[in-house]
């Protein structure tokens, strides 16, 4: 068993080099000083920890945990994430990692955090630890031509670093009413907005917010220098006037723009566009003509049942009206691994262990995860037999009250 413990300052130029051997992509940009001034100043926030792992005085790896605000199905709770989990190239397949993610979740678990959250490198390697799927990525690669658009595009604007305020109000206010956002502080705004390279685009209506685009410029394949993607990662917005504003605004760049690219977790996104096919002229099967990729990205996992429905007390699953125990299988917290009973009431949810079931759900914790988050849909698990229930007759109405109309949504990226 190795020493988990807050970094000390002394090792953070440690954990840079630890960081650029387990992803050598960031040395590409950035030497090791200036990826350790990066570390320096990420460790400085009040909202994220970093950590060491030491086998007795030798440093072997590292990881951040961040402190995060989600709405969950229309609740703000507390949540943990962790990210930048690196081991010593010479130490891997030590099982150092997974002491991270076990301190990781022991350490929410003691602190009231009963949803973690991160961003796989391996997905079978969390899932075994009980992650569920989140939200897959749809890339639209799409010729700014083909976009929708309307009359105008009057209230954009571009953003700098003074708007830093005004456009965390909107994205927080957005926070209160969209599954999945995590609320983010005015520093971060201004961060991104003070690098020119961080491009965001604002509908902005009597110095109010309305929506927004967060892009930038990637060099295409091609050696001309006049041959520019677009690639947008963010995009929020209040209504469809807003919507087509900012599509406008796009379709608009098509003299300076080959594609836009948009990564978007939106699974109606696609209804918006008239033809998105992505130009590959690739054709999977039959005549299905390909039009998008799709990429896995974040995880979720409850690490405290009973802690965790207490929390959502308020949310509401339909209005359904049934006692559902589910026998949970969890080989990474003994206290979950056992059987629960909730006791629906009008839709609203509480653990009532002495209460007798109506029905029982066999389920592992990742599955129970992503039916939660709405990933997951429980009538397709059963049918692939990742989840059994006794009663099949109530599959239906159990089905509908898990799910949601939209996808948790996230765009906080650690």
């Amino acid at each position: 068993m190795h020493k988990i413990v807050p970094l000390a300052e002394k090792d953070l130029r440690s954990m840079a080099s630890l960081l650029l051997d387990a992803y050598p992509a960031i040395g590409y940009a950035r030497n090791i000083d200036q990826y350790t001034e990066a570390v320096i100043e990420s460790n400085k926030r009040s909202d994220v920890t970093y950590y060491g792992v030491y086998d007795h005085n030798s440093f072997v790896g590292g990881f951040n945990m961040w402190d995060f605000k989600i709405n969950m199905r229309q609740t703000m709770i507390n949540a943990g994430g962790i990210g930048s989990v690196a081991v010593d190239l010479c130490r891997k397949k030590e099982k150092i990692c997974f002491e991270i993610i076990r301190y990781f979740i022991n350490n929410l678990r003691e602190n009231g955090k009963n949803i973690a959250i991160l961003y796989p490198f391996n997905s079978a390697f969390y899932y075994k630890m009980g992650f569920g799927f989140g939200t897959l990525l749809q890339q639209f690669k799409l010729s700014p031509t083909y976009l929708p658009s309307g009359n105008s595009k009057k209230h954009i604007l571009r953003l700098t670093e003074s708007h830093g305020q005004m456009i965390t109000e909107f994205y927080n206010a957005k926070v209160k009413d969209t599954h999945g956002l995590i609320v983010k502080s005015v520093d971060e705004f201004t961060t991104r907005l003070k690098n020119p390279a961080n491009k965001i685009f604002a509908y902005v209506k009597n110095n109010v917010v309305h929506g927004y685009i967060a892009c930038g410029f990637k060099k295409s394949e091609t050696e001309s220098f006049l041959v520019n993607d677009m690639l947008i990662n963010e995009m929020l917005f209040d209504s469809s006037e807003v919507f087509l504003e900012l599509m406008t605004f796009l379709k608009s760049q098509a003299d300076q723009v080959r594609y836009v690219i948009i990564n978007t977790q939106d699974e109606g996104f696609i209804n918006t566009i008239a033809d998105p096919r992505n130009n590959s002229d690739q054709i999977l099967f039959n005549v299905y003509q390909e039009c998008c990729k799709t990429g896995l990205g974040i995880m979720y996992r409850i690490c405290n049942i009973d802690g965790f429905f207490a929390d959502i007390k308020d949310c509401r699953f339909g209005n359904l009206n049934m006692n559902v125990q589910l026998n949970v299988n969890d080989s990474f917290v003994s206290e979950n691994n056992k059987p629960f009973l909730l006791k629906f009431t009008d839709g609203l949810c509480v653990v009532a262990n002495n209460n007798t079931p109506d029905v029982t759900i066999d389920i592992d914790i990742s599955e129970l995860s992503s039916i939660i988050m709405g990933c997951a849909n429980l009538k397709s698990l059963v049918k692939y037999g990742k989840a059994n229930i006794s009663d099949i007759s109530k599959l239906d109405e159990l089905s509908r009250a898990f799910s949601l109309d939209e996808k948790p949504i996230c765009v906080t990226y650690f």
